[in-house]
C-alpha cells in the first residue's frame, strides 16, 4: 500500500511552489520568502472512512480525535502520507489548509484508492499590503540604533525604504523600536540600550544590547508595580535561534550562556529573551517580539493534526499597528500600511 495525498497551492491561478520545508513551518518561492507557519485539517469525509480511520487508530493506540500523518515538500507540493505503508488508508478525505499571511478557501475532498494517490489544490490569497516609511522626523533614539543596523546587507534605512522587501518585516522592525522607545518610561526608554538590529524577520527581532540590558530587565520584574515580568528560561525553541545566529566567533559564541525570559505588562506584550553575558564582555544579546497577550503564540510551528486549525499564530505586524497607535508608540511609528 503507497496511498498518499499531494497538496497543490495555486495563487491568482498559477500554481505556487513550494521551496522547501523548515523547523518553523514552510516557505514558498517567492521574493523575500518567509518562513510560513502551516496548519493543515485533516478528517474523514464519509463513514466508511472514519471507521478505517478509527481502525488505524486502535491499532496504533492512538487517542480519540489523533491521526499522525508524514508530512514532506516534494516537487513544489505537500505531500502527507501514513506513519508506515498501511496507516493511511483508501477513503475520502477532508482537508483544510492555514497558513501564516494568507487566506485559503474552505476545505477540499481528496479521493484516495487503494495502492493509489490524490491531488487537490488550495487557492491561496497572499497578504499584499504594503507599507509607506517616512524619517523625516524621526525621533533622536530610535535614529541611532537605525544608524548604527544593518539589515539582510544593507543599512537599515535604506533596507525600511526597498519596496522589495515584504513589509510586515519592516514594520516589524519600526514597531518593535517605537515599543522600546516607550516602555518603560519615555524618559528612560529600554531603546536606550539597544546598540544595534542584525536581524529582523515578520514577528521578531534581534539586537545587540548593553549587557546591563538583563539586570534593567530584572530590576523591573522586581518593581512593586511590575512593569514587567521574569518568565525564566523560554521553552518554545524557536528562542534557541537566538544563540546560533549571534554575530560573534565561534569562540566567543560559545562563552554566552542561556536565555532568559522578560514580559511586559498589558497588550500588546512585549517579550524580551536575552542572553546572559560572558563577565568580560561590555554587551550581549537580545531577542524582542510582541504578542497581542498570548503567551503561547510564538510557539506555534507547522503541525499536520486532527480536525482543528491553529488557534494562534505569529504576530502580523502590519495588523498590530492599529494596536499599537493606542498607546504611547503611536507618536513613534513612522509608516502607514497601504493597501493594495
Amino acid at each position: 500500500m503507497h496511498e498518499y495525498i499531494e497538496i497543490q497551492f495555486k495563487k491568482k491561478n498559477k500554481p505556487l511552489r513550494v521551496k522547501r520545508q523548515l523547523q518553523g513551518g514552510i516557505e514558498f518561492d517567492e521574493s523575500d520568502p518567509l518562513e510560513r507557519t502551516l496548519g493543515i485539517e485533516f478528517n474523514h469525509d464519509n463513514e466508511i472512512t472514519r471507521i478505517r480511520m478509527d481502525s488505524i487508530r486502535r491499532i496504533h493506540g492512538w487517542e480519540p480525535g489523533q491521526f499522525k500523518l508524514l508530512m514532506s515538500v516534494e516537487d513544489g507540493s505537500i505531500v502527507l502520507r501514513g506513519v508506515n505503508e498501511h496507516s493511511l488508508p483508501e477513503g475520502r478525505y477532508r482537508i483544510g489548509v492555514q497558513i501564516e499571511e494568507a487566506k485559503t478557501k474552505r476545505a477540499v475532498t481528496a479521493a484516495v484508492d487503494h495502492d493509489d494517490h490524490a491531488v487537490v489544490a488550495i487557492d491561496v490569497e497572499m497578504d499584499e499590503r504594503a507599507v509607506e516609511v517616512d524619517l523625516d522626523e524621526i525621533d533622536d533614539q530610535i535614529g541611532v540604533v537605525l544608524d548604527s543596523s544593518s539589515v539582510d546587507g544593507l543599512a537599515a534605512g535604506d533596507w525600511l525604504a526597498d519596496t522589495s522587501f515584504r513589509a510586515t518585516r519592516q514594520a516589524c522592525l519600526l514597531n518593535l523600536l517605537a515599543f522600546l522607545r516607550t516602555r518603560p518610561t519615555l524618559t528612560s526608554p529600554l531603546v536606550s540600550q539597544v546598540h544595534e538590529v542584525f536581524f529582523v524577520s515578520n514577528d521578531r527581532v534581534y539586537a545587540k544590547v548593553d549587557r546591563g540590558f538583563l539586570d534593567t530587565l530584572q530590576g523591573l520584574a522586581d518593581d512593586p508595580t511590575r512593569p514587567f515580568y521574569a518568565e525564566g528560561t523560554p521553552h518554545s525553541e524557536v528562542h534557541g535561534r537566538l544563540l546560533t545566529a549571534l554575530p560573534e566567533s565561534p569562540d566567543t559564541r560559545a562563552r554566552f550562556g542561556g536565555l532568559k525570559s522578560f514580559r511586559a505588562e498589558g497588550k500588546p506584550s512585549l517579550q524580551a529573551v536575552v542572553v546572559v553575558p560572558p563577565a568580560d564582555l561590555p554587551h550581549t544579546y537580545a531577542e524582542f517580539d510582541l504578542d497581542l497577550g498570548n503567551p503561547l503564540q510564538d510557539i506555534v510551528g507547522f503541525f499536520v493534526h486532527m480536525g482543528e486549525l491553529l488557534d494562534g499564530k505569529p504576530t502580523n505586524h502590519l495588523d498590530m499597528r492599529k494596536d499599537l497607535v493606542k498607546t504611547k508608540a503611536k507618536d513613534f511609528l513612522y509608516y502607514t500600511v497601504v493597501q493594495p
